[in-house]
C-alpha cells in the first residue's frame, strides 16, 4: 500500500538520480539518443513529482468532470497512476540501461514531450477559468505547467535537432508513431478503464494546488 500511495515517487527519484549519475560518467561514450532517454528519466521524475506533491493536485483536475466527491479517486486514482507514470519511467530506464533506447522510441517520446507542454498550457488555461469563474483568483497555472515548459519543451526540441542532425526516416515516424499509441493504451487507457471505481481504496489525501479553492465538499467554492 505504501508504494502505491507515495513509494513510488521515490522510486522515480531514484531511478532519475541513478540515470543524472550515468550521464556525468558516460556523457562521451553514450550516444545521443541514450543520453536523450536518460534525460528522459530525469524529466518525467520532476513532472510527476511537480504533478503529485509539490504542489500536487493534477488529479483533480483531471478528475473534474466527476462529482465533487469523487476527484479524490476517480476516474484516476493512486493505481491508475502508478501505472502510467512509474511504469513508463521505469521503461524507459530499462531501455537505457540495455541500450535499446532507439529511433521509434526516440521519436514517440518528442511526440510526446510536445503533447505534454499542449496539455499542461491548455490545463492550465482551463484550471485558472473554472477557479475565476467560482469568484476567486487564480493566477494561470495547473499542476505540472512548470516542468512542461521549463523541462519537456527543452527536451522534445533536443529531440527534434537529433533527428535533423541524423536524417529523419519514415520508419522513425511511423514506428514512433506506432509505439506511442502503444504505450498511451497500455499505460494510461487500459490502466485507467480497468482500475477506475467510485469504490477503490486508492484514494489521493488531498487536492494539492486546488486545496486553497476548495471547500469541505471537495467542490470549487464559490466566492461572488
Amino acid at each position: 500500500m505504501w508504494f502505491i500511495e507515495t513509494g513510488w515517487l521515490y522510486g522515480c527519484l531514484i531511478l532519475a538520480v541513478v540515470s543524472a549519475v550515468q550521464l556525468i560518467l558516460h556523457w562521451r561514450d553514450w550516444e545521443t539518443a541514450r543520453k536523450l532517454g536518460a534525460f528522459t528519466v530525469i524529466v518525467l521524475a520532476l513532472h510527476v513529482w511537480e504533478e503529485w506533491v509539490m504542489p500536487g493536485g493534477f488529479h483533480y483536475f483531471y478528475n473534474i468532470g466527476s462529482e465533487p466527491a469523487l476527484r479524490d479517486r476517480y476516474p484516476m486514482n493512486e493505481l491508475s497512476d502508478l501505472i502510467t507514470n512509474f511504469g513508463g519511467l521505469a521503461l524507459w530506464f530499462i531501455l537505457v540501461q540495455i541500450n535499446k533506447y532507439g529511433r521509434k522510441m526516440s521519436f514517440a517520446v518528442m511526440l510526446f514531450s510536445f503533447a505534454e507542454v499542449a496539455i499542461h498550457t491548455l490545463g492550465a488555461f482551463s484550471s485558472r477559468e473554472i477557479i475565476l469563474a467560482s469568484g476567486q483568483y487564480s493566477p494561470y497555472y495547473g499542476p505540472g505547467l512548470a516542468t512542461a515548459l521549463v523541462c519537456w519543451l527543452p527536451l522534445g526540441i533536443a529531440y527534434v535537432v537529433y533527428f535533423a542532425k541524423t536524417k529523419i526516416k519514415w520508419q522513425d515516424v511511423l514506428g514512433g508513431a506506432a509505439l506511442l499509441a502503444l504505450l498511451s493504451v497500455l499505460l494510461i487507457t487500459l490502466p485507467e478503464s480497468l482500475l477506475k471505481s467510485e469504490d477503490t481504496p486508492f484514494v489521493y489525501n488531498d487536492a494539492g494546488w486546488y486545496e486553497q479553492f476548495i471547500d469541505e465538499t471537495g467542490a470549487v467554492a464559490s466566492r461572488k
